[in-house]
């Protein structure tokens, strides 16, 4: 999958689909020597969020994409909460959206011709 925006992907060739990431850092625990630390690990959940069954020149569908968008971040954010239970991001599901939010806008403007 190309990259298109700040971690946002869409599949190759797929016109009705933006990819959720909720990336999350947390501490790794690997076999060192005590005084090197621990490395740090970066996980991310990528989910999708179809939306061919919308009309994006219909402000209530476009609405319905953002919202759509929000869900998926929540629900991208959950799985890694159940990964990494005692290291919660309260800003995950904000960072998801803000990274997923330019391709919706990208969609919404396509199909409206502009």
């Amino acid at each position: 999958m190309p990259a298109t925006m700040a971690g946002a992907q869409t599949p190759e060739g797929s016109q009705n689909e933006i990819t959720v990431e909720a990336p999350r850092s947390a501490p790794m625990r690997i076999e060192r020597n005590p005084y090197t630390g621990a490395a740090i690990a970066v996980t991310t959940v990528r989910m999708s969020v179809l939306y061919g069954d919308l009309d994006l020149t219909a402000p209530r569908d476009a609405d319905r994409l953002m919202l759509r968008v929000r869900n998926v971040a929540r629900d991208a954010c959950k799985q890694l909460d159940r990964l990494f239970p005692l290291d919660p991001d309260e800003t995950c599901v904000d960072k998801a959206v803000d990274n997923a939010a330019p391709l919706a806008t990208a969609a919404i403007a396509a199909a409206r011709g502009r």
